[in-house]
């Protein structure tokens, strides 16, 4: 099989589901990129940035504490109902924060921790879709390829889409919007004939939580890493930003990253199959420990940006390994929980690490860098061990 061969099944993507449902489930997942930073900005200019961090601390916990159970409801439920009862209470919560912005802190609290429990995690929600209807390990690599690649450009997306709607009109625009995205969109998936229905199997047989997290438990220790990496990124990255002078532009250099990950996440599906997602964890995180300790070499932010895009080349493929293997490990009935929990563990890993880095950073600038390159060594050994154990077990 050639190189272009590998390529030929995203082609066939679109006819899976109908052309709308591709560009319906990117912007529907647009929320749980913008949110955050979105809640940051409005709380910043209302109260000051300790609140505005205190909030939005509050949500991400939320969001990693809820999403597990919304996919548990999803694997009993199929994904119609939670998505139809979800998608208004996330709406109304988001409109409630914008009235709440200068509400007495307990109240502000609950509105934020309200918004996180029903932010539906878009993304995992549409892994599970997939498999259905990508009937080959090739086309179903190259779905969940594709999903990541779409992860990747909200993540790069929706906070320069807050920032330039914040500087431009007001930084409640942003949320309201997300508002309209969560009510249109969410609504819209749920309608959409790819939503998976209510399973056969009855509730009561349906795996566990605890169940599917240790089946998947691998995933999770590595997507937690790869969470910290993005977490320590993010935060070392805005303080050299203000470093070279050009504190504004900590976005557009980190969303390098972004790019070089999402390039390799699409190519992920020509990665020869004997090399398995274990061990592509591995490598990449092999790959971004080499990478990251060139960082606080960069004297510049262009120089830093070019190190970040080469540095996300080694993010997509490794990516991609933890929701196909989270896929192929998550027992019958647990596809929502599975994926659902990458993204919480994603989520946990993201805050720990930009904790870290803020206590590193005001210390040492290459430290913040340095806790990233710990982030990533530690996800390529949990792969390798992975790697190793599957070998043995085999």
């Amino acid at each position: 099989m050639s190189f272009l061969s590998s390529f030929r099944d995203y082609r066939d993507l679109p006819t899976l589901w109908g052309r709308s449902f591709m560009p319906l489930a990117f912007v529907g997942r647009l929320p749980t990129s913008m949110i955050i930073i979105g809640v940051l900005t409005l709380i910043t200019q209302v109260r000051g940035i300790g609140p505005a961090a205190l909030m939005s601390a509050v949500l991400a916990i939320s969001i990693g504490l809820f999403q597990p159970l919304v996919g548990k409801w999803t694997d009993r439920a199929g994904q119609r109902l939670p998505l139809l009862v979800l998608a208004p209470i996330n709406a109304a919560a988001l409109i409630a924060l914008i009235f709440a912005q200068n509400a007495p802190m307990p109240v502000l609290t609950a509105v934020c921790a309200l918004v996180g429990a029903s932010t539906v995690p878009v993304g995992g929600l549409m892994r599970v879709r997939w498999y259905p209807v990508a009937r080959t390990p090739r086309a179903l690599t190259s779905a969940l390829s594709y999903e990541t690649v779409a992860d990747e450009l909200n993540f790069v997306l929706g906070p320069a889409f807050v920032g330039i709607l914040a500087s431009a009109v007001n930084p409640t625009l942003p949320i309201a919007i997300t508002a309209g995205i969560s009510a249109l969109c969410i609504t819209s998936l749920a309608l959409h004939r790819s939503c998976p229905g209510r399973p056969e199997q009855r509730d009561e047989n349906a795996p566990a939580i605890l169940t599917v997290a240790a089946k998947v438990a691998v995933t999770l220790a590595a997507m937690c890493c790869l969470g910290a990496f993005f977490g320590a990124m993010q935060t070392s990255t805005t303080a050299a930003a203000t470093h070279f002078g050009s504190a504004s532009s900590a976005g557009l250099i980190y969303s390098a990253m972004g790019a070089g990950a999402a390039l390799t996440a699409l190519g992920s599906v020509a990665i020869p199959a004997w090399i398995d997602e274990r061990l592509r964890i591995t490598i990449g995180g092999l790959a971004m420990v080499g990478l990251t300790l060139l960082t606080p070499l960069a004297s510049s932010a262009p120089q830093l940006a070019i190190i970040l895009f080469f540095l996300g080349m080694g993010i997509g493929p490794a990516s991609v390994a933890m929701f196909t293997l989270a896929g192929q490990l998550a027992p019958k009935g647990g596809d929502g929980v599975a994926m659902t929990a990458i993204g919480s563990a994603n989520v946990v890993g993201v805050a720990g690490g930009a904790a870290l880095a803020g206590k590193i950073l005001p210390h040492s600038l290459a430290g913040g860098f340095h806790l990233g390159t710990a982030a990533a060594a530690a996800m390529a050994l949990v792969g390798l061990v992975a790697t190793l154990h599957h070998r043995r077990s085999r």
